[in-house]
């Protein structure tokens, strides 16, 4: 069975029934629930894993008016909770940026970029940022963690399909990984201005970011010592990994997408 939003999509019946029996009950209680009002404003990377979403919030998280989450929550993953738990997690947050001077709470779950139509019905102040790396280079660093290619191809055409959706909200904004990487001063200051700030030049520090003043663990840990370097250009990596025929084939599978999102063949 097959539940897109996990990142384990492929699950046994008895945890698909069990995902939608708790988004059923969860939803209960969300018909009764309001937006949060604050003059905090939140944003959301999000986006297919092994994109550069923690990079680009360990970058952001560096800005002097953003208060970054060192750690992916899942908090607004459906099935979780219900609209009104999740509001008062965010209240906590919000209240949290207010007693440390910040105007911006940004949070960082490639997954949901399921959670789009979630989150404006909780929060009337939101925005998202969608990371986007070309298929091959993706799915050969999705393929090197989990060890399987029709997962990684699934995982890539689902994410990012459900990425497409979203192309014309006014409040996302999309980020190409190689831009970020190639041109880091000029792409963060673009994203910056989305969100409504003037750039700093202390956000391309290294090795403090928010994600090595928490525990992390597993992939994350991995995460953590790499984007607490200096950003460096990092295109083609998957011809270290995957063969010519494996590559095609990949290819094969993900053209359509890949070619709306602006990744030629």
């Amino acid at each position: 069975m097959i539940i897109k939003s996990l990142v384990k999509h492929k699950v046994t019946l008895g945890k698909y029934a069990e995902h939608y029996i708790k988004k059923g009950y969860n939803a209960l209680p969300s018909y009764f629930s309001k937006p949060l009002k604050t003059d905090t404003s939140f944003t959301f990377i999000v986006g297919c894993g092994h994109s550069g979403t923690t990079l680009m919030a360990a970058k952001l998280s560096n800005h002097t008016a953003i208060l970054g989450i060192g750690r992916e929550t899942g908090v607004l993953s459906q099935g979780r909770h219900s609209l009104s738990s999740i509001k008062a997690i965010l209240r906590e947050w919000d209240y949290f940026a207010e007693f440390y001077g910040h105007s911006c709470i940004l949070e960082k779950t490639p997954k949901h970029i399921y959670s789009y139509e979630r989150v404006q019905k909780v929060l009337t102040k939101n925005k998202f940022i969608v990371m986007t790396r070309n298929p091959l280079d993706t799915i050969a660093s999705l393929y090197k963690r989990f060890g399987d290619i029709e997962y990684c191809i699934d995982r890539w055409n689902y994410d990012n399909s459900k990425a497409l959706e979203l192309r014309n909200k006014n409040n996302v904004l999309f980020v190409k990984y190689e831009e970020l990487t190639e041109a880091p001063e000029k792409t963060l200051n673009t994203t910056l201005h989305f969100l409504g700030y003037d750039y700093e030049s202390s956000i391309l520090e290294t090795e403090d970011t928010i994600y090595n003043k928490t525990s992390q663990k597993r992939n994350m840990k991995v995460r953590e010592e790499q984007v607490s370097q200096a950003i460096k250009p990092n295109r083609d990596g998957w011809k270290k990994i995957l063969n010519k025929e494996q590559a095609a084939y990949i290819m094969s599978r993900v053209r359509e997408v890949s070619s709306k999102l602006g990744y030629s063949a």
